[in-house]
């Protein structure tokens, strides 16, 4: 059996040692995983005998962040056919995305009992329902953007909810 090579851990913090003019990265390892983080790592740090290692990012899929279709996918598809994660996308442009998914609709009728039977439907639904005229208002104003943001997590809840089955 192979030992491990690697172990997981989250960037916790990092601080400026001045006067060694280095950067401590920070990870933490749960304390479960830390036998196996202290064996990787040849135990305790030995300053006369430096060990390098590299650290890499985990993508770690979240449901915000996973589309198990087109319909659902959080992700945005630039015209120039660049990949964009949902937080980078403009409120407004979020919304009408939603506003052209299938899914939302239905969520839109089940848990707001809107009309919702199209794209035009979801958009009304989703002014009346984040209080503005307009989606641009998510990307200028707080309040708006708030109310989006919420019915955005309400959805993906939802979603989540009918995915599993609960």
């Amino acid at each position: 059996m192979n030992a491990p090579a690697a172990f997981k851990a989250t960037y916790s913090d990092w601080r400026l040692v001045k006067t060694r003019g280095v950067v401590q990265v920070i990870f933490e390892v749960p304390l479960a995983d830390s036998n196996d983080a202290y064996e990787i790592l040849g135990g305790m740090p030995n300053a006369s005998n430096e060990k390098w290692f590299g650290i890499a990012a985990i993508k770690v899929h979240q449901p915000q962040e996973v589309p198990e279709s087109r319909q659902d996918d959080p992700q945005s598809t630039d015209p120039d056919g660049d990949r964009r994660i949902w937080r980078d996308v403009q409120p407004s442009a979020q919304a009408a995305m939603r506003c052209d998914q299938a899914p939302f609709w239905a969520f839109l009728r089940e848990e707001h009992k809107s009309r919702v039977m199209n794209k035009d439907d979801a958009a009304t639904a989703v002014r009346k329902i984040c209080g503005v005229n307009s989606r641009a208002h998510f990307n200028t104003n707080h309040a708006a953007r708030v109310q989006w943001n919420q019915l955005d997590q309400q959805f993906q809840a939802w979603q989540l909810r009918e995915r599993v089955g609960v």
